[in-house]
């Protein structure tokens, strides 16, 4: 689902970019949040993610969605390192010490985490999943991968709707979720049957491609030619990404 707000009178700096464009572009930003040293070359490359999001208009209520769901890592990182790093300790509680090193640790990969994390949630998570499986081929990703990702795509939901059926067949039956072996047997015989369902369903669409003359290979449409936009933007990323790295080492 694309997170970004469309409209017939919008235009978006992001939108109008080649797909291989924005993925080399997410590469690049990705890499360079991996390796800013100083926290201050780290924030620095969090706000210029950031303001990638502002480009592809993103909601600020979807971020926050999408960001939650990394951040309850984050903080389970921020609790541990301090605790297991060695190093000078700043605080104690009790039997546990909380070390410099480790704090200052879990601080650089949250920034880095979420710098990649908003980088590619600008670049990539509006980007429309065929026009994605179109980049990587150009940009020559293997096909199995763009394979996956396309079946992905077109399948997820039949195997969510397969998974739901099955899952209110269970109830139907007075099936109630416990704490005890006859609940963990019953999702043992569910996983079962949606393993086996899916086998079943992708036999049937393989063998409806294979009479329908799929040699397996996905027609891909030829790539357009790099804009002016294109080259634009990713001199721009590039710039930035290496006098952000520059100045990160000057520090």
């Amino acid at each position: 689902m694309s997170l970004a707000r469309t409209g017939d009178d919008t235009f978006f700096a992001i939108e109008q970019l080649d797909p291989r464009t924005r993925i080399l572009g997410g590469c690049a930003i990705v890499l360079g949040a991996v390796a800013m040293q100083s926290h201050a070359g780290q924030i620095a490359m969090l706000l210029a993610a950031l303001s990638l999001t502002t480009l592809a208009d993103i909601k600020p209520r979807d971020m926050l969605h999408r960001l939650l769901h990394v951040e309850g890592f984050m903080i389970v990182l921020l609790v541990l390192l301090p605790l297991t790093m060695p190093g000078r300790a700043i605080a104690t509680l009790g039997p546990l010490t909380l070390s410099e090193a480790g704090l200052m640790r879990a601080l650089a990969i949250i920034l880095k985490v979420n710098a990649a994390v908003l980088a590619t949630m600008a670049l990539l998570a509006t980007l429309e999943p065929v026009r994605l499986g179109r980049g990587l081929a150009s940009l020559g990703a293997p096909a199995r991968l763009i394979h996956i990702l396309l079946f992905l795509v077109r399948y997820q939901s039949l195997f969510r709707e397969e998974a739901t059926r099955l899952m209110e067949a269970m109830r139907a039956r007075g099936f109630a979720p416990k704490l005890d072996m006859r609940t963990w047997r019953a999702y043992g015989n569910f996983t079962g049957m949606l393993l086996v369902r899916s086998m079943e369903r992708a036999e049937r669409v393989e063998e409806a491609m294979r009479c329908r003359g799929f040699s397996g290979k996905f027609p891909l449409r030829s790539t357009r030619p790099l804009q002016r936009a294109d080259y634009g933007f990713m001199t721009a990323v590039a710039l930035a990404v290496a006098a952000l790295a520059v100045w990160d080492r000057l520090l």
